[in-house]
């Protein structure tokens, strides 16, 4: 079993399939924000309850979960059938969303279980799900819903069931509870030597995430992010963003930009967020 290796950059045809979602389709009609008040009008209960208990510190059990996986089928029956549109407080809105990519991350895993990555799964990022009373695929959730909350914490938000993408929490996602939330995501992403920031003091360079370097300009300019313009090569570079991101930072990451180290994205390791990969091992060789 072959895990596919990890790219610095997004492949040509990946980007040019993030581009026309980013650009197809009706974007959501966002309601006021009003911090949470309000929120709570859908209850994401099964998720929880999921989450809970088969994933730990980032990782998921996937091979116990898989027994269960008509669970998870139900809370997403539950995103199909739900309009977000008509809840009282963007955070609401939000969360729901961040919630089905999730989940639908993890179903495609379990649908497909025993595998070593995601990317082996054909088509993972392009089928469409009932979402919301629409069929969006993780793709068009990520670059068409999502960004246009013009928030660009939604992005350490996700995880694209990838070890090196960010942690998928033992939580669901609240409208009540949302800004925090995306706060302590984004300051756990950036404190993650593995997943986020990495300093090699040998060399004095600075590793940054592929998904900060990929949507840098989303952090520079969120006003912007639901325009494409944002998403063009060379609109921003990894150094502005951790300048940007400054009072995020930890203290290691920020003392290691002070001293002007050289600056170079990392790779993403897109092996299984598996929390006992073993298993999956034996099952592919088993088949």
């Amino acid at each position: 079993m072959r895990v596919a290796p990890p790219r610095r950059h997004l492949p040509v045809v990946e980007g040019l399939v993030w581009v026309v979602s980013a650009a197809a389709g009706r974007r959501p009609r966002i309601g006021p924000l009003r911090d949470g008040v309000g929120a709570g009008r859908f209850q994401h209960s099964e998720w929880t309850s999921l989450l809970s208990r088969f994933v730990q510190n980032g990782t998921v059990e996937y091979s116990t979960m898989v027994r269960v996986r008509r669970l998870l089928e139900v809370y997403l029956q539950r995103l199909a059938d739900i309009d977000p549109e008509a809840f009282v407080d963007a955070d609401d809105q939000l969360a729901f969303y961040l919630n089905a990519y999730n989940a639908i991350a993890v179903h495609q895993v379990l649908c497909n279980y025993p595998i070593a990555s995601i990317r082996e799964i054909p088509g993972a990022f392009l089928r469409p799900y009932p979402v919301g009373r629409r069929n969006l695929s993780l793709h068009s959730l990520h670059s068409h819903v999502l960004r246009a909350f013009r928030d660009p914490r939604v992005h350490v938000a996700i995880a694209p069931a990838a070890r090196g993408g960010p942690q998928l929490m033992p939580y669901a996602f609240t409208g009540a509870g949302l800004q925090a939330e995306l706060d302590a995501a984004l300051r756990r992403f950036l404190g993650d030597e593995q997943r986020g920031i990495r300093f090699d003091p040998a060399t004095r360079t600075l590793f940054v995430a592929p998904m900060l370097t990929w949507f840098a300009a989303d952090f520079l300019r969120p006003y912007a992010m639901a325009t494409l313009s944002n998403l063009l090569p060379g609109r921003a570079g990894p150094g502005a963003v951790l300048h940007a991101l400054r009072p995020m930072l930890p203290p290691a990451a920020n003392a290691a930009l002070d001293s002007g180290p050289r600056i170079r994205t990392s790779t993403l390791d897109w092996a299984l967020n598996e929390r006992m990969p073993e298993l999956s091992r034996r099952a592919t060789l088993g088949r």
